[in-house]
């Protein structure tokens, strides 16, 4: 009895080892061939990763940092430089008249307006700006690392996109609104006037065209050429100025035949009651396109060149030293 008593008892103690082993088991000891097991952290195991935000939130985000890394460039103060002095013009002209009424505010206001803010500020902005919110990551190789974050490409280049208007905008209607109040100095122009503030009011959504036209053709420059500006620089102001002298059809391939179609209709003679009579039987020239049709056709420009940025940064294959195809 006390022999058949011990092997039960060593049966049942080898069965409870085993049903031990069986249910924790124990991790192997590592071997030269087999590296040592690390656990992951909480964070990367299945289940516990955070949850991924949406297009919007991707959004906001490349938005929030384009427009950080605008604000700190030193080009942005040279701009907003650029973009304040003609206020000057108009202070600078009271002075050096001889007389009190020797220029007339309206005439002076339209004419920076038109020649400056829109023909010239607008597109140098758009190159300043969006020319390089692509081509920077490009040139400084950090477009791998960008890339890597899980968001849209589609959400980063419109986001930056936002970062540009946001900035431009700000720099050129506030020049505008700080020129017609320095224009206001001289005659036949008025803040309490509704037509001279109608009138600004124009000029103001004619910028916002201007800027999103440019600005995205711009953007559509930095990501298919390795040298915006200056592809920028021959088109926006070679190109246009050499297509509005040729006869033809040919100016309707530039950006400034469609944001000239918006400009106000005889601007200068506002305060003349038979011309504000006929206004709405003025003719324009044939080959001049409505309102209506230019604001189709800028944001067609805007809408076609950051699609053709999206499909060039969604199909470009980005390496550490340079962009695969480019």
């Amino acid at each position: 009895m006390t022999a058949q008593h011990e092997d039960h008892m060593n049966t049942t103690n080898n069965s409870r080892e085993t049903g031990l082993t069986d249910a924790v088991p124990q991790a192997a000891a590592p071997t030269a061939d087999t590296p040592p097991t690390r656990l992951l952290p909480d964070w990367l195991r299945p289940g516990n990763q955070p949850a991924r935000g949406g297009y919007a939130v991707a959004l906001r985000a490349s938005c929030g940092h384009a427009l950080v890394m605008l604000t700190r460039r030193k080009r942005l103060l040279l701009a907003a430089i650029i973009a304040f002095l003609p206020v000057l013009i108009p202070i600078a002209l009271a002075f050096l008249s001889t007389s009190r009424f020797a220029e007339s505010g309206n005439e002076v206001f339209v004419r920076l307006i038109e020649e400056l803010h829109i023909n010239v500020f607008a597109p140098l902005l758009a190159l300043f700006f969006a020319g390089m919110l692509v081509a920077e990551d490009i040139e400084a190789r950090t477009m791998p690392y960008i890339l890597t974050r899980p968001l849209p490409r589609s959400a980063w280049v419109i986001g930056r996109f936002c970062a540009f208007m946001i900035v431009a905008s700000a720099i050129l209607l506030i020049s505008a609104a700080l020129t017609f109040g320095a224009s206001t100095i001289h005659e036949n122009l008025s803040i309490s006037n509704p037509i001279d503030i109608y009138l600004l009011c124009h000029y103001l959504a004619v910028m916002v065209m201007a800027l999103l036209a440019y600005g995205a053709f711009a953007v559509f420059l930095g990501a298919f050429t390795k040298r915006p500006i200056v592809y920028g620089v021959i088109l926006l102001y070679g190109w246009q100025r050499l297509a509005t002298q040729i006869p033809g059809l040919v100016d309707f391939f530039t950006i400034k035949k469609y944001t000239d179609a918006l400009l106000p209709v005889m601007a200068t003679q506002r305060h003349v009651v038979q011309i504000q009579t006929a206004i709405g039987s003025f003719e324009r020239e044939v080959f001049q396109v409505s309102a209506a049709k230019a604001v189709m056709a800028l944001l067609f420009i805007m809408a076609a060149s950051l699609l053709a940025t999206i499909i060039a940064v969604t199909c470009r294959e980005y390496a550490a030293d340079r962009a695969a195809g480019g």
